[in-house]
């Protein structure tokens, strides 16, 4: 019982549907001003979190557009968190098909760029990679390692400029507005090793041996990822980087 009355009520509350008002005492307030009153706060608190941790795609659109659209995902995709900071993650797609969004194609990677973020910046710290135990790995073994991204890491694959977009939007920009669409394919590591977020722009070859190592396939496979782009991968760099920047924090496999 209390699971369908759960379910009426949030359909009603989101959608206006169902029989959810039968099911609130009236009092000084009818049932259906109490839950006017209720929706509002839901509708409002949400669309406020939404704005805080998409605020590059808000000031794209604007206040007005943002908070239709918001309204609708909302009423769509309802919260099942009561962390607000856990809200928000099919923003992207709900964007790419949004009907009232397709002269601006790339608003959805944005949006899932703003949520690479938003999930790096609330993630778990991490230590460091021991260069002395991985050195101690023996040769004939050492493909099937298993390295392992920080917590934070989210990869991302766009066809639009995200970073300049990103950075072209930021509040405290003062350079050029111009963005180069002719750019191409973009390829985007969002990690946080210490307290600030960084995106960084990396090699397609990079990226692909980074999915590899996060999707948890071993180093050979990796590798073998990275080199049908670039013949010339090197992976010794890479690595080298990639635990000094504390991207790779640990492996294990041994």
């Amino acid at each position: 019982m209390l699971p369908e009355l759960q379910r009426d009520f949030a359909r009603t509350l989101l959608s206006g549907s169902g029989e959810g008002a039968s099911h609130i005492v009236a009092d000084k307030l009818s049932a259906e001003a109490r839950l006017a009153i209720y929706r509002h706060n839901v509708f409002t608190n949400l669309t406020n979190a939404l704005a805080d941790i998409f605020p590059v795609v808000a000031r794209i659109v604007g206040e007005s557009y943002f908070r239709e659209a918001a309204r609708l995902f909302i009423r769509d995709v309802p919260s099942i968190s009561g962390d607000l900071n856990r809200y928000g993650g099919a923003f992207g797609d709900f964007l790419q098909a949004y009907p009232h969004a397709q002269e601006l194609p790339y608003l959805g990677d944005v949006a899932r760029l703003e949520w690479a973020w938003q999930q790096a910046f609330h993630a778990a710290d991490a230590g460091t990679l021991d260069l002395a135990r991985l050195a101690a790995v023996p040769a004939e073994t050492q493909g099937a390692l298993r390295f392992c991204m920080h917590p934070s890491a989210h990869l991302l694959r766009s066809s639009f400029p995200l970073l300049a977009i990103w950075g072209v939007n930021q509040p405290d920009h003062t350079g050029e507005l111009a963005v180069d669409w002719q750019a191409g394919t973009e390829y985007l590591l969002v990690y946080r090793p210490e307290a600030e977020v960084i995106i960084r722009s990396v090699p397609e070859a990079a990226w692909q041996f980074y999915s590899a190592c996060a999707a948890g396939q071993p180093l050979e496979t990796a590798i073998e990822a990275a080199a049908k782009v670039e013949t010339e991968f090197d992976l010794q760099g890479l690595l080298l980087d990639s635990v000094q920047s504390a991207i790779i924090v640990d492996f294990h496999g041994e």
